[in-house]
């Protein structure tokens, strides 16, 4: 087997033409390469810092958010403790309302049983004094003086006492 050895002048030409190609590509490409990538690192650290910032801020309107929420539910229970202390106060005007109605009734309805009764005695009065007026024209057999008989009639029944007993003379 043959031994394969490197032409010294292909292998000059490669290693000048790389030379070459090494330089030209530090002098025009490497630099803008290398702005390139330091730009685009620049700008994932800018994304990064404007990322963790908004994350902050999010924090900051959560815990605002949470702050006006508890706010809004005291608020909420004052204002459902405000309608039950008003419900009460209503409920008791109308209780109040009722057992006033209910006594001025019940005084009315006393006030027309005792008229009523007034009303029942006089009728009775008369009653028996008819009755008696009739019981005396038949024992005597004529008729006397109405008025005078009503009125002695009257005055004896006045004159008896509540339990019934005998006049007083």
């Amino acid at each position: 087997m043959e031994l394969v050895l490197p032409k010294i002048p292909q292998l000059l030409t490669m290693a000048l033409g790389f030379g070459i190609f090494v330089w030209v590509l530090s002098k025009y490409a490497w630099g803008p390469i290398i702005d390139m990538l330091d730009d685009r690192r620049a700008k994932i650290d800018g994304d990064y810092a404007a990322a963790e910032k908004n994350l902050e801020d999010a924090d900051v309107l959560k815990g605002d958010f949470e702050s006006k929420l508890a706010d809004i539910k005291a608020i909420e229970r004052e204002k459902v403790q405000e309608a039950v202390k008003k419900g009460e106060t209503l409920a008791d005007g109308i209780v109040s309302k009722a057992r006033g109605q209910a006594d001025e009734t019940k005084q009315k309805a006393s006030q027309d049983i005792e008229l009523e009764t007034q009303k029942a005695q006089l009728q009775l009065r008369d009653s028996v004094v008819s009755m008696a007026l009739g019981a005396a024209e038949k024992i005597i057999g004529e008729r006397l003086d109405d008025d005078l008989h009503r009125k002695l009639i009257a005055d004896y029944i006045d004159d008896l006492p509540a339990n019934g007993g005998a006049p007083h003379a």
